[in-house]
C-alpha cells in the first residue's frame, strides 16, 4: 500500500504543464487517490514525463559536456576543454531519475486499466522508451549510476557499473521497439494522429537502441576489466540493424517515414527548426516557450551563443572575435572541400567574409547553423536576444546513416559503409569516397564525415569517446590522461553533492575522488 501511495504521489508531483503541444487538455481537478484510472490519466502522466525531456534534459546542462568536443580552433572554455579544473565538474542527475520514476508510474498501473491491449502496448512502449533515453544520457554523462527498475526504492542503493546499466537500457529499448508504432501510425487517446515528433515511436526507440549498443560496444576500453566479457561484435550488429530499421532498407532507400532533406541549406533552415521529415525525435519548443520558466535556456541557446555572433545577433562583424568557440577560415577550407555545400550552409557568407580585413574578423569564420532567433518584445530589453526559436533535434536521418556507416566499418562491411558515406556526400555535393582518404582508415573517414555533417550539433564529444580518439582530438587534460584514468571516469562528470545526502550507499566516481 505504501508503494502504491508513493507512486500516486510521484505521478502528482511530476505533472507539469499541459498544452496542445502535448495533445492533452489541462485538468485542474485531477487526483490520484486511486492511481491512474483512465486512458487519459495515463496519457497525461506520459505527457508530463515528456515535459521533463523537453525541460531538464534539453537545457544548458548537457551542453556543458558538448563543449568539451565541439570542433573549434580557439576557445574561452579553456578549463572545460583541457580538464584544468580547480574543483570537481559535477552536475545533478536528479531530473533523469525523476523521469525514470515518472515512467515507472505508468508501468505500474497501465495493466490494471480497462483499455484496449494495443493502447496499453503504446503506453508501455513509451514508458520503456523514456527510461532507455534517460539511461543513455546517464551512462554517457556520469558512467556508473544507480539502477532503478520498475519500483520506487525506499532504501539507499549503491551504483551499478555503466555496462550493467547499458544492458538494462538496451533491454528497455528493445521492448520499446517491439511495442511502439512507426511515427506515421502513432495515435493519441482520441484517435488523432501525432502532431509532433516528441511522440515516442518505433524510429525514436531504434535510435536509442542503436546509440546504446554503439556506446557499450565502443566503450569496452574504458569498462572495468571485470565487465569486459562481452561480444562487442554482436552489439555493433544490433546497432546496425536498428539503424537499418530507421532508414528502411539495406541499400539506403528510405521507407517514407523519414527522408533526407534536399540540401544542407534545408538542414539549417528546416530540419534543425523542427518537424521536418529528416527529424526522428525532437523536443518541441517552437510556439510553446510560454510554458517554460523565464530562466530556461535550451541546449541550442548555449551552443549558438558560444559560436555565433554576426549576423545572428544585432552585433558588428568584429564581435566574432569574442565568442566562446572560434574557427579559422583556413580550418573550414580544410574541413570542407570546394563544392561541399555544407560549408556555405553552415557558415555565413563564407568566401565574402574570408576576404574581410583580419582586423575585423580575426581570421575567423562565421558559424550560422542555428538561424531562428526570437527577441524580447517588452521593457528595456526589447529587441535583445531571447532564445533560439527552434526545437531540439535529438536525432536526424543523416546521423543514423553515418552511425550505421560506423557500425559497418567496425564489422568490416566496407562497401556498405562507403555507400552510407556517399549517400550523405551526394546530398552535400561533395566528392565521393576515395580509398586514399585518411590513409585508408575507413573508420576515421566515417568519424570525419560525422564531424562535418553534424558540426555543432553536440555529437562530436561522444563520437570521440566512443572511438577512443580522446588522446589525439581533445584538450590537454584528455591527451595526457592514462588508460586507467579513462577506466576511472575522467571523461564523465562527478556526481553532485546533493545525491550523497539522499543516498548513503553512493560513492563518488573514482577519478574525481581526489577532490575530496
Amino acid at each position: 500500500m505504501i508503494r502504491k501511495i508513493s507512486l500516486i504521489w510521484l505521478c502528482f508531483v511530476t505533472m507539469l504543464s499541459c498544452s496542445d503541444e502535448l495533445d492533452m487538455t489541462p485538468e485542474n481537478s485531477i487526483t490520484f487517490k486511486n492511481g491512474l484510472e483512465t486512458e487519459h490519466d495515463v496519457e497525461s502522466a506520459l505527457n508530463s514525463t515528456q515535459s521533463i525531456v523537453r525541460g531538464s534534459l534539453s537545457d544548458q546542462l548537457v551542453c556543458s559536456m558538448w563543449v568539451r568536443g565541439i570542433y573549434a580552433d580557439t576557445t574561452q572554455y579553456t578549463l572545460t576543454r583541457n580538464l584544468r579544473y580547480t574543483e570537481m565538474p559535477s552536475a545533478s542527475w536528479e531530473s533523469y531519475y525523476t523521469l525514470i520514476a515518472s515512467a515507472n508510474v505508468v508501468l505500474n498501473f497501465v495493466d490494471d486499466l480497462s483499455i484496449p491491449e494495443g493502447r496499453k502496448d503504446y503506453y508501455k512502449g513509451s514508458a520503456y522508451f523514456y527510461k532507455a533515453l534517460a539511461y543513455l544520457d546517464l551512462i554517457r554523462l556520469w558512467g556508473d549510476c544507480v539502477l532503478v527498475e520498475e519500483d520506487v526504492p525506499f532504501e539507499s542503493r549503491a551504483k551499478s557499473t555503466w555496462t550493467e546499466i547499458a544492458d538494462h537500457a538496451i533491454d528497455l529499448a528493445r521492448k520499446a521497439v517491439k511495442l511502439l508504432s512507426d511515427f506515421d501510425k502513432v495515435l493519441n487517446s482520441n484517435g488523432d494522429a501525432a502532431r509532433y515528433k516528441s511522440a515516442p515511436c518505433k524510429g525514436a526507440a531504434n535510435a536509442v537502441l542503436a546509440n546504446l549498443c554503439a556506446w557499450k560496444a565502443g566503450g569496452k576500453y574504458f569498462a572495468q576489466p571485470s565487465q569486459r566479457n562481452y561480444d562487442e561484435k554482436k552489439l555493433w550488429e544490433e546497432a546496425e540493424a536498428a539503424c537499418t530499421a530507421i532508414i528502411g532498407s539495406e541499400t539506403g532507400v528510405a521507407n517514407g517515414v523519414y527522408r533526407l532533406a534536399a540540401t544542407p541549406e534545408d538542414v539549417c533552415a528546416k530540419v534543425l527548426v523542427g518537424g521536418d521529415a529528416e527529424s526522428i525525435y525532437e523536443s518541441v519548443f517552437v510556439d510553446f516557450w510560454s510554458e517554460l520558466s523565464g530562466n530556461f535556456a535550451s541546449c541550442y541557446d548555449y551552443i549558438a551563443l558560444a559560436l555565433q555572433a554576426y549576423p545572428m545577433l544585432n552585433l558588428s562583424k568584429k564581435d566574432i572575435q569574442q565568442t566562446g568557440l572560434r574557427i579559422y577560415t583556413s580550418s573550414v577550407r580544410e574541413l570542407f572541400a570546394d563544392g561541399d555545400a555544407r560549408r556555405d550552409a553552415y557558415f555565413y557568407n563564407f568566401e565574402e567574409l574570408e576576404q574581410e580585413s583580419e582586423s575585423i574578423t580575426g581570421g575567423f569564420a562565421y558559424p550560422y547553423k542555428y538561424r531562428n532567433v526570437a527577441v524580447k518584445t517588452t521593457g528595456n530589453d526589447a529587441g535583445k536576444f531571447a532564445h533560439i526559436d527552434q526545437n531540439r533535434i535529438w536525432w536526424r536521418l543523416a546521423d543514423i546513416y553515418l552511425l550505421r556507416a560506423e557500425c559497418r566499418a567496425r564489422l568490416r562491411k566496407n562497401d556498405l559503409a562507403i555507400a552510407d558515406i556517399n549517400t550523405i556526400r551526394l546530398r552535400a555535393g561533395a566528392k565521393f569516397y576515395d580509398a586514399s582518404e585518411h590513409g585508408g582508415d575507413l573508420r576515421m573517414t566515417v568519424f570525419k564525415e560525422r564531424e562535418k555533417e553534424l558540426l555543432f550539433e553536440g555529437t562530436r564529444y561522444f563520437d570521440i569517446i566512443r572511438n577512443g580518439y580522446a588522446k589525439t582530438m581533445l584538450g590537454s587534460g584528455f591527451r595526457n590522461a592514462s588508460d586507467q584514468d579513462y577506466v576511472d571516469g575522467i571523461h564523465f562528470w562527478a556526481i553532485s553533492e546533493i545525491a550523497f545526502r539522499r543516498n548513503s550507499k553512493l560513492r563518488q566516481n573514482t577519478y574525481w575522488q581526489k577532490y575530496k
